[in-house]
């Protein structure tokens, strides 16, 4: 991991907790080549919810992102991959939609007596392990191979360690900037909270940033960290 030693000194006046979170996730995660649409977060930094002094970083965030994923997109491998792990997930929802109608016809046939119930039952009894077993390996497999994309790409990019070393530095002052922006929001009341423990947390795959604790790592089936942030100082 790279070290840090310049400080992240800008405060953003953020007026939407949410898409702070999701922006700050975004942004951290493509310090770990987790490279991802951002056309949304364009549209959350016109409408100003990262307040106007984010604008200027945003743009010059925005051009390091845009270069990691036209690379990312030349390599046709990877596209591949990308490409199966949506496969996977789209047959994981239409077996999902599936499991939901037949349990649904069998609870409606045996309720109201149909005719067919009894058909509809020997049907889902006979499909319920096969579907459950293919949901299973369509739920595991997308975050496998979004880990291999990652390592691909880490790899791939330690060629480049001038880029790599110097986009780095830019998204992890922004990353730190977001942060302490939100917890100075939440501290002075600027920034409308419920007060519910979720709005203390923020998703990162990186934790080399001050202001946050640990709360759960990474696992299989969740590949970044929960953190929540620290007011202590």
């Amino acid at each position: 991991m790279i070290q840090h030693k310049e400080k992240a000194g800008t405060t953003y006046k953020i007026k939407d907790l949410k898409v702070a979170k999701k922006i700050l996730m975004l942004i951290d995660g493509y310090r770990k080549f987790n490279i991802e649409d951002f056309e949304w977060a364009d549209k959350e930094v016109k409408e100003r919810k990262m307040g106007m002094r984010f604008i200027s970083d945003w743009e010059k965030i925005r051009k390091i992102m845009l270069k990691f994923a036209i690379e990312a997109g030349s390599q046709r491998h990877l596209l591949k991959l990308a490409a199966i792990q949506q496969l996977f997930i789209q047959i994981g929802l239409i077996i999902s939609s599936i499991i939901t109608i037949l349990a649904t016809s069998v609870a409606l046939g045996h309720f109201f007596r149909f005719e067919w119930a009894d058909t509809v039952f020997t049907i889902f009894s006979y499909a319920l392990i096969p579907l459950i077993i293919l949901m299973l390996v369509t739920f595991i497999s997308p975050p496998i191979i979004a880990r291999k994309i990652s390592i691909k790409l880490e790899n791939y990019y330690r060629r480049k360690p001038e880029f790599i070393n110097r986009a780095d530095k830019l998204l992890f002052c922004v990353a730190q900037n977001i942060i302490n922006s939100i917890a100075e929001s939440i501290k002075t009341g600027r920034l409308t909270s419920s007060k519910r423990k979720k709005d203390f947390e923020v998703w990162l795959f990186n934790v080399d940033y001050k202001g946050i604790k640990v709360k759960k790592k990474p696992f299989l089936f969740r590949g970044y960290y929960v953190a929540a942030l620290d007011f202590s100082d």
